[in-house]
């Protein structure tokens, strides 16, 4: 038996990390791995090289735009449910202009988890997290907020970067431009991803896709129409692949050694 597969049991987590670094949601009786793991295990390797470069080069920069992104994402979560949003100082030029971009929706379906009786299967047993998940190309994950503007189905994410995001291939030498290009594909996929399941466990297919990107100086509604979504699902899938042949040749050589 291999790491993914596992008798299910109330012991055994809904999270887990693998000792390969990997991010793992149980779903349907194996642990899948996370869109994030996927996409960051098949970058190429000049990716990966320039990624680890740049950790050297700003020790702590990861980790500070993860507590960023849980604040903002906490403070979308507030807005949409209500609450008095109680936005952190330093973080403030971030989540300033955001709520311009969640009051567009008419209806939200999913904040984090769902906001529907009816997809209240993608909640775990203990109802502390809720993913969506796909047992045809197994993976798993779990979407910012999915809702309807004008009757348009929309699945959307939250990104905070200290740079803009940019749909289209930036001109030769614009390094900025690149970088932001880079998550815009990224996060596309990302959500390509997520729309894929979605749709495998409620039937549920979005329109369109929306990166709400935000920075001190601005915040981006961009969106991704549902032909190119189509070619960022495509471009996901063969990555689910190739992450499923390198983690099936990683088990093997663990196996023997």
């Amino acid at each position: 038996m291999t790491d993914t597969e596992v008798k299910k049991t109330p012991d055994l987590p809904f999270r887990i990390q693998t000792p390969a670094g990997y991010r793992k949601y149980l779903c349907s009786g194996l642990y899948l791995p996370s869109v994030t793991t996927v996409l960051s295990a098949t970058e190429s390797e000049k990716s990966k090289m320039g990624l680890r470069t740049w950790n050297i080069n700003n020790p702590g920069a990861l980790e500070a735009a993860a507590t960023r992104g849980t604040a903002i994402h906490q403070c979308c979560e507030d807005y949409i449910r209500g609450i008095p949003v109680k936005c952190p100082e330093e973080y403030y030029p971030f989540w300033d202009g955001m709520a311009e971009y969640l009051d567009w929706f008419d209806t939200i379906h999913w904040s984090e988890r769902p906001l529907r009786p009816d997809w209240n299967h993608l909640r775990s047993d203990d109802k502390e997290v809720a993913y969506v998940w796909s047992t045809v190309h197994e993976y798993a994950g779990c979407p910012d907020i999915i809702g309807e503007i004008g009757g348009v189905k929309v699945i959307a994410d939250f990104k905070t970067s200290n740079g803009p995001y940019m749909n289209n291939f930036p001109d030769r030498g614009d390094r900025a431009g690149f970088g932001g290009f880079r998550k815009y594909q990224k996060c596309a996929q990302q959500m390509a991803a997520y729309r894929l399941a979605l749709e495998e466990r409620t039937g549920f297919r979005c329109d369109v896709a929306l990166i709400i990107a935000t920075t001190t100086e601005t915040t981006q509604g961009i969106f991704i129409d549902g032909d190119q979504m189509d070619l960022y699902e495509s471009r996901f899938i063969k990555r689910a692949q190739m992450f499923h042949e390198l983690d099936k040749a990683k088990n093997e050589t663990e196996s023997i050694s």
